[in-house]
């Protein structure tokens, strides 16, 4: 399906002093970027952009022109043995037994790790292949076999974690409320208009980007009736093209971008803080780029003007990523594992077969873990953000973890979304 608009967009500062306007100027189109990319306005500030830098550019100091090695691929380059994890039925039973001894032990998630959640050996054999499949093949796995259907919304969580935990060790934060669990589904049915700030918590097309984590996890409870595909998409990939067909958007994107400092995911305050959404660093290039905190992503937000070049950066990235992703219909069980530094992912629109009490709707339970053997070196400007997600003085025992999203308890809390969180969307 075709993605539709969502929010109102940034507008873009420098685009009158780039052509000659007049009223009905076939531009005044593309003085605005949305959240959802649009193919053919970017196509026009594209034509804009080439006649304003007037011949080649130069990559900035340090980057190269070409990263090389498995981890740079586009969709016609896989197979399914780069990225599928298959359980077969010892596996299942391993895991069922792991469960129930966890849970005669503990009545929380809060202490799952390899050691209270002991596998086979054969079972571990396929979580170290996971893990070789983020870091040494394609950037991203999926362990599928497993029959959501069958384990309460408890149950899932742990084996969830329990799972997790021998791909990453290290579990994450994902809101200032020490919440380790975030639930991507649409919840725009269930809260007043404006409670829901953040796309994930939406059904709208979500654009590339990356989240403030080094491994995302997602174990998918429920699948919906029509879109709601996974995108995922090589960094490497999308370096590459930039670099050799657009060496400055490189440019732009390793210089710093103002980013708002979200409060309750809204652009209620003026208070920013700069970074670039592109490194070279410990021979990896690696795109942290989100496009809500420059375009919003809701009709209330007000974000602040992009210059025309960051508005043709953020495009860029986007369809570079569309044109080599690969495009993955998520299976209910399915645990979809990304090396966020490594890959860009997106989620396209979607609809729910049904809104009401036990409707099938789209349902994926999201973690951030890290690996702290292979997780990788993050340059400076990073190191903040991550230390937030991943403290070192508080134990998993004292997060805070949101079992199941559609109880009585949960919804009176009001939508997961209300405080900032590692996600960017």
């Amino acid at each position: 399906m075709a993605p539709t608009p969502y929010g109102q967009g940034a507008p873009i500062s420098d685009l009158k002093n780039t052509t000659k306007r007049h009223q009905g100027d076939p531009l005044d189109n593309v003085a605005r970027i949305n959240y959802v990319p649009s193919r053919e306005t970017f196509e026009k500030r594209e034509k804009l952009v080439k006649a304003l830098l007037h011949g080649n550019q130069d990559l900035p100091a340090g980057f190269p022109t070409v990263i090389n090695g498995p981890l740079n691929w586009t969709y016609s380059d896989l197979s399914e043995d780069d990225w599928v994890v298959h359980l077969d039925e010892d596996d299942i039973k391993s895991v069922d037994a792991a469960t129930k001894s966890y849970l005669a032990k503990y009545d929380t998630v809060g202490h799952l790790s390899k050691e209270t959640f002991p596998i086979s050996e054969s079972l571990k054999t396929k979580m170290q292949q996971t893990v070789s499949n983020l870091y040494d093949r394609r950037g991203f796995a999926i362990v599928r076999g497993l029959n959501s259907d069958k384990y309460t919304p408890l149950e899932r969580v742990v084996i969830f974690l329990g799972l997790s935990s021998y791909v990453g060790g290290k579990l994450g934060l994902q809101t200032l409320s020490k919440s380790a669990l975030a639930h991507l589904t649409n919840l725009r049915p269930l809260y007043a208009e404006g409670l829901i700030k953040s796309p994930g918590y939406t059904n709208v097309h979500m654009s590339f980007h990356n989240d403030t984590a080094h491994i995302i996890a997602l174990f998918v409870a429920g699948v919906a009736g029509n879109g709601g595909g996974s995108m995922v998409a090589s960094s490497a990939r999308v370096y590459n093209e930039l670099a050799a067909m657009k060496p400055h958007v490189i440019k732009t994107l390793s210089e710093n971008w103002k980013l708002n400092r979200f409060s309750s995911h809204d652009f209620d305050t003026e208070e920013y803080y700069e970074r670039p959404l592109l490194y070279y660093h410990d021979g990896k290039p690696i795109l942290f780029v989100a496009r809500r905190p420059f375009t919003g992503s809701n009709p209330t937000d007000v974000p602040r003007p992009l210059s025309l070049l960051q508005a043709e950066a953020l495009d860029s990235v986007h369809f570079a990523a569309e044109r080599h992703a690969a495009r993955i219909q998520l299976q209910k069980g399915d645990i979809q594992f990304l090396n966020n530094l490594a890959v860009v992912h997106s989620r396209e629109e979607f609809r729910d077969a049904s809104i009401g009490e036990g409707a099938e709707r789209r349902h994926l339970i999201r973690a951030f873990i890290k690996n702290e053997e292979r997780s990788y070196s993050l340059p400076p400007q990073l190191d903040g953000a991550f230390s937030e997600i991943y403290p070192d003085d508080v134990p998993a025992s004292q997060y805070n973890y949101r079992i199941d999203p559609f109880d009585f308890a949960s919804l009176s809390q009001g939508p997961p979304a209300t405080s900032p969180s590692g996600t960017n969307g």
